[in-house]
């Protein structure tokens, strides 16, 4: 307990108190429904970037389906912990939640859980630990309207070529590159793409594809989003927080 005290003043500036009380209380003992140790907390914290700690309800889970907020920062987080309370009558509320967070992470992250016993359900049972967020990973592409018709027209053939794109990225840069949520922009024309840099707003990069976009064509696409990754990651204040 002393070691994840200490990094969490070390890794904060502001609200250091209840940024400690909230992340102590994740933790669940051995003779919790699943332990959650402050090790695995510890080690979290421990990741280069930025962190985020984020209460939400098991209602929530609604909302979320259409704001997708819990989602989007997952794809931008290399570990996600997740605490869980339980009064005996959670058991589908909790399911519900290990499922989504497993359904939208990725190989390259850390997925930690525990659930706690508690007698009744504080307003916010649940208590998420987002860290290892890394500038490089807080990209967001929007996609004219053929491009994105056509990336959503073959999940078997984009889905894993696009897996093997960030893997062959990640290598490149030495740095993993967490799956990017592509999404409509129409304000965008329809065969152009654009990058923004999460952070501040600002825009990274926007091209045009090829009129007659197909899947073989999107490679040039691809290529053109390996050098935009790599010249990213040569610029020291993508990769970490300085």
């Amino acid at each position: 307990m002393k070691q994840l005290i200490e990094c969490i003043k070390n890794n904060s500036i502001e609200n250091v108190p209840a940024i400690e009380k909230s992340i102590c209380n994740m933790i669940c003992s051995s003779s919790d429904s699943v332990p959650l140790s402050s090790d695995t907390l510890t080690n979290a914290l421990s990741l280069e970037g930025e962190f985020l700690v984020l209460k939400v309800a098991y209602d929530d889970f609604i909302s979320e389906s259409k704001s997708e907020k819990i989602k989007y920062k997952i794809s931008q987080s290399l570990s996600v912990v997740v605490s869980y309370e339980d009064d005996g009558s959670s058991y589908e509320d909790i399911k519900k939640f290990v499922t989504y967070f497993y359904e939208n992470s990725d190989d390259k992250q850390n997925l930690s859980f525990g659930v706690k016993k508690v007698d009744s359900l504080s307003k916010y049972p649940i208590t998420i630990l987002f860290s290892g967020i890394l500038p490089i990973n807080q990209i967001q592409i929007t996609l004219g309207k053929k491009v994105y018709e056509l990336i959503r027209s073959d999940d078997a053939y984009f889905i894993p070529r696009f897996a093997k794109h960030r893997d062959d990225i990640s290598k490149e840069i030495g740095i993993p590159i967490l799956p990017v949520l592509p999404s409509l922009n129409t304000e965008l024309e329809e065969f152009k793409v654009q990058l923004l840099d999460l952070t501040n707003g600002k825009l990274i990069a926007k091209f045009e594809t090829d009129e007659g976009i197909t899947k073989e064509s999107t490679e040039v696409y691809l290529l053109k989003l390996f050098y935009i990754y790599k010249v990213l990651a040569e610029d020291k204040c993508m990769k970490k927080i300085v």
